[in-house]
């Protein structure tokens, strides 16, 4: 089954918001076994959408439109659906009754605008929103599926578990064609380039599947691709690719699916009733928010000082002066240190240490911008590494997340 994604609004075409409403439904689309063939973002005019929806009906089975279904002037989605499938709007009972209730939860009258919000396409399916006023809607016209949403991330998220993806996976499990089925495999501390070459030539093992490479400040996520008519024949055909990926190249992949790395270590250090702490310089933090985003963290993870200043290196984690005096704050011997002063602080089976050079400003030719040292501190003593990441202080600091969280990793997994 092809689907296309279509954003109606100015606020997403200029920039102003962050479509990120097409990156959950496509993968959430996929997982379902759609092939999704097309994202396209237009603007709030009638003759483009008109435009948009004959072009995308040549190619598709299903357009999914987020948008355009609010209570004001600009939000016209609604209308020109309704006109492009020559029916017309009438008022539902049960919408009406709905946005009734809704406002009336809430304290709130029912204003003449918000009661427009009532009038739907009378042959239109209604598909039911729980956290807002825009009903959503599923048109069926010569031959293509049109299913449109709020453009709302929260409402549209609900109406596609609720009633869309459901529908799809309906579709599909009466249809005889292939459908694919993606897997994903991640990696810490390989290069693209080198993750290739291990798995060697593509043609030899992977057969009508496919391989995509996506590197990230992470590491490597690798997609396997299968197409197949049954789940049990694409079920095999991934294990066999992965069993593949894991013979050559297993010692790099942490995990699978949408597993983060910081969970993956979360659980190892609770499987092994370990803990950590974090001293953090150049990365602000960001090394201890990536660790407390993990549910359950705090079985495993014990606190942490972000000590910037040379002073609050000294003062917070007892680095002795003369360490950052005879090699700077950027330097092994202080990275180790910050590793050691947290693990001491907080009692904990390791620390991590991390200071460096983020820029875009501070380098020096001994030290250039992306200067970054990371330390490990445990039970076998503290390590440290240095690491020359870029001259951008966002990837910068991404990249020491990453690398140190990888660290951690290849010591305890």
């Amino acid at each position: 089954m092809n689907v296309a994604l279509c954003a109606i609004g100015d606020e997403v075409r200029i920039g102003q918001v962050i479509n990120t409403n097409a990156s959950w439904i496509a993968a959430a689309c996929t997982s379902c076994g759609c092939n999704v063939r097309e994202h396209v973002t237009i603007a709030d005019e009638a003759q483009h959408i008109v435009a948009t929806l004959d072009r995308l009906r040549q190619s598709c089975d299903v357009i999914i439109v987020t948008g355009g279904l609010g209570p004001t002037h600009d939000d016209i989605t609604k209308d020109v659906l309704t006109s492009y499938t020559h029916d017309t709007l009438v008022e539902s009972a049960d919408w009406l009754a709905y946005l009734e209730s809704w406002m009336h939860q809430r304290g709130r009258e029912l204003t003449e605008r918000n009661r427009r919000q009532a009038l739907l396409p009378s042959r239109a399916t209604v598909l039911p929103n729980p956290h807002g006023t825009a009903a959503g809607m599923m048109f069926q016209h010569e031959g293509t599926t049109i299913i449109v949403l709020p453009g709302v991330p929260t409402e549209m998220k609900a109406i596609m578990e609720q009633s869309v993806l459901p529908w799809l996976v309906g579709c599909l499990t009466h249809e005889s064609a292939p459908t694919t089925t993606y897997h994903t495999m991640m990696t810490v501390g390989i290069a693209e380039s080198t993750l290739a070459d291990l798995l060697g030539d593509p043609t030899v093992f992977l057969g009508t599947s496919t391989l995509a490479f996506l590197p990230n400040y992470l590491g490597v996520r690798m997609r396997i691709g299968v197409t197949a008519p049954t789940a049990d024949a694409r079920d095999n055909e991934v294990q066999r690719l992965r069993a593949y990926i894991i013979e050559r190249a297993g010692r790099f992949v942490y995990g699978e699916g949408e597993t983060s790395l910081a969970e993956v270590v979360g659980r190892l250090l609770a499987q092994r009733g370990e803990t950590i702490a974090v001293a953090e310089s150049c990365t602000g933090g960001l090394l201890g928010a990536a660790l407390t985003d993990v549910p359950g963290c705090s079985a495993w993870f014990i606190g942490g000082v972000l000590a910037y200043s040379n002073e609050s290196k000294i003062a917070q984690l007892g680095v002795d002066p003369a360490l950052i005096e005879q090699h700077g704050a950027v330097s092994e011997p202080v990275a180790c240190a910050l590793a050691d002063g947290a693990r001491a602080r907080f009692g904990t089976t390791y620390a991590i240490g991390i200071t460096g050079v983020a820029g875009p400003t501070g380098g020096s030719a001994e030290k250039p911008v992306g200067t970054v040292w990371i330390s490990l501190a445990g039970l076998h003593g503290t390590e440290a590494h240095v690491f020359q990441f870029g001259n951008d202080r966002r990837i910068n600091r991404e990249r020491s997340i990453g690398t140190a969280l990888g660290l951690l990793w290849k010591r305890i997994r």
